[in-house]
């Protein structure tokens, strides 16, 4: 194949983090550019991703900037190598849309990002999970849609995590429930262990320090 055929910019595909990580990573030769084949057989080697950033580590003596991105489904880093990259203004609780390479390194998936965009209307997530669904990639409950229906159906039996959930969700106003708060009005025994293993499992993050949101 030519070079200029080669190097021609490929089409950014929709898809969600856990397509990427759950994909084969093949790596070509030459000027071919590498790919993720997902489980439904997709051949992406660029992507186009709606997510929040979780985290923002503040790593030294590394060459690039680094943030964790969070669909819902998945959550995969995002390495710029830039110093004034597609990365820069972008913090922990941002909704961004973005446009990068998958890459693999040590077994770990990862995102080379060529544009990230701040989303201000998150009408826009709404969109991107119909877009999704209309090429047949379901997106699985997420645990907020499952307790707001419980809500719906007036089940007062909530779990310790239920309850912490909804109370960090009352707190916040905007800029994240301050973690004390709401151990102190969830008057639950284990609150701050049962808080711990909900930002392990992704079902809340720390906007900033001490101040916990719901991932939405």
């Amino acid at each position: 194949m030519p070079e200029h055929l080669a190097q021609r910019r490929q089409i950014a595909y929709k898809a969600r983090i856990k397509d990427i990580i759950d994909g084969r990573y093949v790596k070509e030769e030459g000027w071919q550019p590498n790919y993720i084949i997902t489980t439904a057989g997709k051949q992406i080697s660029r992507v186009n991703i709606i997510g929040i950033v979780v985290l923002k580590p503040n790593e030294e003596n590394v060459s690039y900037q680094t943030l964790v991105l969070d669909d819902g489904t998945g959550k995969i880093s995002i390495r710029s190598f830039e110093e004034n990259g597609p990365l820069k203004g972008i913090d922990v609780g941002d909704v961004i849309l973005l446009i990068g390479k998958p890459r693999e390194y040590g077994q770990e998936k990862y995102i080379v990002p060529e544009i990230a965009k701040k989303i201000e209307d998150k009408r826009w997530i709404e969109l991107r999970k119909l877009e999704l669904k209309m090429q047949g990639i379901e997106e699985p409950p997420s645990k907020p849609a499952a307790e707001e229906k419980i809500e719906a159906e007036e089940i007062q039996d909530d779990t310790p995590t239920d309850k912490i959930f909804n109370l960090i969700k009352e707190i916040d106003t905007g800029n994240g429930a301050p973690i004390e708060e709401v151990i102190e009005k969830a008057r639950i025994k284990e609150a701050e262990k049962i808080i711990r293993t909900m930002l392990e499992e992704g079902d809340v993050f720390e906007i900033k320090s001490g101040k916990l949101k719901v991932l939405e």
